[in-house]
């Protein structure tokens, strides 16, 4: 919809920046319903392609916003966001990096972990390669693994991270002694591993521990590597509302990108205890 006294391109970044708002929120709480052997694996490919949708799509609004700035609010062309970025999310985000030391001064924006590269990684590869890994392998073997076990890997590393090797050997203990006090049984299963080993009952109900344990923490690590870009879109807002006043322009065209994504500015403890994102912060 189009509002009076707001340039078309207004109505499209926003229109843009209320998608990628939701898709990030739907995918949060995509997240925290996933899990393995629960007949809950759909909900991490939902959340996979709503996360990789939304995080792309925020650095795309700030390429095209940046574009706009120093070309006297001129959009770049289909073909110069296709042919430069396609859907390489570590190359937008590199590029939003360069563009927060230059917009954004007075804060620092990096990735300061390894960890938060591996996330990179992951949301890269599944935009550009793994997203149909399913239908590719069954028309065709690849190399490649599965996109769940490599969310595995990243969840496991969260857990091992975040979590003392004393807490780990006692929750691990606390399960036994549960599946002994009210079952069920231990033995194997017809679940294989990656390696393709017969999973038993307790190797089962620990993942879905693990993942349990994990997922907030994830969704931390998620927020942390998109905060620079908050902060670079609002820094963004600032200096389009400096331009409209300078050269007198009528109608609004940038957005207030702060309005949208406040909600990365949420603390480590509220997100681990968080249970529903869209319904919150959609109201």
């Amino acid at each position: 919809m189009d509002y009076i006294g707001f340039d078309k391109r207004f109505t499209l970044l926003t229109q843009e920046a209320h998608l990628t708002k939701n898709t990030l929120l739907s995918g949060f709480d995509l997240l925290l319903k996933a899990n393995f052997f629960q007949d809950k694996d759909g909900f991490f490919y939902s959340a996979f392609f709503h996360l990789s949708i939304g995080i792309e799509r925020m650095l795309k609004l700030a390429v095209v916003t940046d574009h706009m700035l120093k070309n006297n609010y001129a959009t770049p062309t289909k073909d110069q966001l296709k042919n430069k970025y396609g859907h390489k999310i570590n190359i937008l985000y590199d590029k939003c990096l360069e563009l927060c030391a230059e917009y954004c001064r007075h804060s620092k924006a990096s990735i300061k972990a390894e960890f938060d590269q591996d996330m990179l990684s992951f949301f890269t590869k599944y935009s550009v390669a793994t997203r149909y890994f399913n239908l590719n392998e069954l028309c065709e073997v690849q190399s490649d693994r599965s996109p769940l076990y490599q969310w595995l890997d990243i969840i496991h590393s969260v857990y091992e991270d975040s979590t003392t090797y004393k807490a780990r050997e006692s929750a691990a203990l606390k399960l036994m002694y549960r599946m002994d006090r009210e079952g069920p049984m231990n033995g194997f299963t017809k679940y294989l591993s990656e390696r393709g080993d017969p999973m038993m009952v307790f190797d089962i109900l620990h993942r879905q521990h693990v993942v349990k344990k994990s997922t907030p923490l994830i969704i931390w690590k998620i927020i942390e590597l998109l905060k620079p870009i908050h902060s670079l879109l609002t820094e963004m807002s600032y200096a389009a509302r400096k331009f409209e006043s300078e050269t007198q322009i009528a109608d609004f065209t940038i957005p207030h990108y702060e309005d949208f994504f406040y909600f990365l500015n949420s603390s480590k403890d509220s997100i681990k205890r968080r249970k529903r994102w869209l319904d919150t912060f959609n109201n």
